[in-house]
């Protein structure tokens, strides 16, 4: 009985957890799609739209970032702030890459897009890593 509630109340928090994560991505979201979703829209625009949805979610990366700061201990901060660190080195290796890989090998300005597209999507993945580790310490 007492495993059958567990796992009821361990799914229903999860559950919520996982929707309040979500409004915020999905706005993000939501704004990228409606800008890719035009009638002729070149390889530019289609690079600005990501590019713009990729600052929202660093600012909403930053903002998690900031909230963190504010609510954990001084030490579980600066292990945090080590992660981050590295975070970044590898984001910035990792854009390198794409850039590299996308303009280069594969060639063609069809791929831009696309790399920019991956690029965002590093972005946002730690984003939400983030954004759930300070959800989790509100519930």
């Amino acid at each position: 009985m007492k495993k059958t509630f567990f796992i009821i109340f361990f799914s229903l928090c999860l559950a919520g957890f996982s929707q309040k994560s979500k409004k915020k991505e999905d706005l993000i979201d939501i704004r990228k799609s409606k800008c890719l979703d035009k009638n002729d829209i070149s390889t530019a625009e289609m690079c600005n739209c990501e590019i713009k949805a990729r600052e929202d979610w660093d600012k909403q990366l930053n903002s998690s970032y900031n909230l963190l700061k504010a609510k954990l201990s001084k030490d579980a901060f600066e292990i945090l702030k080590q992660s981050q660190k590295q975070w970044i080195i590898y984001r910035d290796n990792e854009f390198e890459f794409i850039s590299k890989y996308y303009y280069e090998v594969k060639q063609g300005t069809m791929w831009y897009p696309v790399a920019e597209g991956r690029k965002t999507e590093i972005v946002k993945a730690r984003t939400i890593e983030l954004k759930r580790y300070y959800d989790s310490i509100e519930y």
